[in-house]
């Protein structure tokens, strides 16, 4: 896994594909000088209030970097932050974060029909179930556990992105709150009733067992 990265490289490399773009920040994909793909992920609120969040410690690009060691530490599937910075802009700041590319997002593998056969969605779909059955069993909960935030790589394993939103379980709901959206965003993605049926299954496996 690579752990260097260039932080000239935010400004300096065009982006080979952008997958968002709104007012609270801009995420997108490089290929860097070093053969390697990143993902690099600015935030473009207000940079003064950036430049006050950032100070206190709480901006939610540092929020998302500690989440993610957290994650990583209980051995839950995250893609790894390898580096992070800012930019001055006048008295305020631009806070970025860079993460390796390790694969397409769940919500684009089925929007974009990209699973291969019904044995490997099905697999998907069982590994997806697993990582959120492990979240519960951690008694975590991810405010934006969707398909667009769990990343799919080459072997199917699924590890999650955006994780800022993590924090420790505060009710009983929360673990069925997760599945409502992640079922929610899937079928938004394509996902049909029989996927959706063997999501709830897989969420219910003892993730120790696998």
């Amino acid at each position: 896994m690579p752990t260097q990265f260039d932080t000239n490289w935010v400004g300096a490399l065009p982006p080979i594909e952008v997958y968002k773009e709104d007012r609270r920040s801009k995420v997108w994909r490089v290929d860097a000088p070093d053969g390697q793909a990143y993902v690099i992920k600015r935030f473009t609120h207000d940079p003064l209030k950036q430049r006050l969040a950032y100070l206190t410690g709480t901006h939610p690009g540092q929020r998302e970097a500690r989440a993610c060691k957290r994650l990583d530490a209980l051995d839950v599937p995250v893609v790894p932050i390898v580096a992070q910075g800012v930019t001055h802009q006048g008295i305020g700041l631009g806070f970025w974060l860079a993460t390796p590319h390790l694969g397409t997002s769940l919500y684009h593998l089925f929007y974009r029909e990209e699973a291969r056969d019904a044995v490997h969605r099905d697999a998907v779909i069982d590994a997806v179930g697993r990582l959120t059955a492990l979240l519960t069993a951690h008694k975590l909960f991810n405010r934006d556990h969707k398909a667009s935030n769990i990343v799919v790589d080459a072997k199917d394993r699924p590890r999650l992105i955006d994780v800022g939103g993590v924090r420790r379980q505060r009710s009983r709901s929360e673990p069925g709150r997760m599945l409502v959206n992640l079922r929610a965003n899937l079928a938004e993605a394509g996902a049909t009733p029989a996927d959706l049926a063997r999501l709830v299954r897989s969420c219910r496996q003892d993730p120790a067992s696998d």
